[in-house]
């Protein structure tokens, strides 16, 4: 892994919240749902909250929903939200929805 590789990584495992929500804008996301016809509803774990918090889990050290989960309540602490359960399975249940051709378009 590249050094540049390495510094970014670190700096995104150790930021609270979404941190790719900034690096990957919502237009582009929905762009590749549009393609694939993937419809989807305005919830807690939209495709652009679960894309940007599942991006975060594959690089954190703690790959766990519950640190996933955690993210997603920073972030939306951050925003003023109101902040839902911490109880991981709507968030398990989102991820596996998105289809692997999704990520690939990504």
């Amino acid at each position: 892994m590249t050094l540049r590789v390495q510094i970014l990584k670190d700096k995104f495992s150790q930021s609270l919240g979404l941190p790719f929500k900034e690096l990957l804008p919502s237009s582009v996301i929905e762009q590749a749902l549009s393609e694939l016809k993937i419809r989807s509803y305005r919830r807690l774990f939209d495709p652009i909250v679960r894309q940007c918090d599942f991006l975060s889990q594959v690089i954190e050290a703690d790959k766990s929903c519950h640190n996933a989960v955690s993210k997603v309540i920073a972030y939306l602490a951050e925003i003023g939200v109101e902040i839902p359960s911490s109880d991981t399975s709507a968030y398990c249940q989102a991820r596996s929805r998105l289809p692997e051709k999704f990520l690939e378009n990504l």
